[in-house]
């Protein structure tokens, strides 16, 4: 926000890696249905980020395990499925995250290690009109995933 450039992030489901995508002040809707998206003219990997070593990887799930719930946060976003095996959202140069023809959009996404599913499940949610990020872990005494 402070540079007003669109940055993406991007969880790639198969390497289990982040990357930080700046698109070098391209903003809005025209980005997101560019048929290059995420990787548009003059965007740059700025990050590049693996969630585990390469022996660990397997364990990390996109996801919500078995017998957990399923429903939408307290904040309202649900779990938003993968595309291509990858999660990916944009900011705007205002810090909110729009569709393909400009209106707000949520989105959250759920993780676990397969080893232990319940005490390490995790969702980080994105509020499309502020950008607003949250962090969330399951709570088995709440049976909710918690702030």
């Amino acid at each position: 926000m402070a540079q007003r450039q669109a940055f993406t992030f991007k969880y790639d489901n198969v390497t289990k890696q982040i990357s930080i995508i700046d698109h070098n002040s391209n903003p809005g809707a025209p980005l997101l249905v560019d048929p290059s998206y995420p990787n548009t003219a003059g965007s740059v990997v700025v990050s590049s980020t693996p969630l585990a070593e390469a022996t660990l990887s397997s364990e990390i799930n996109y996801g919500i395990p078995t017998g957990l719930p399923n429903s939408a946060l307290t904040d309202g976003i649900a779990m938003t499925p993968l595309l291509n095996n990858s999660f990916t959202v944009t900011f705007q140069p205002d810090g909110s995250v729009i569709d393909g023809v400009g209106n707000p959009q949520g989105r959250a996404m759920f993780f676990f290690n397969n080893r232990a599913a319940k005490g390490t499940a995790s969702a980080v949610s994105i509020m499309g009109a502020s950008g607003r990020v949250k962090i969330w872990r399951y709570s088995s005494g709440a049976n909710l995933y918690a702030e």
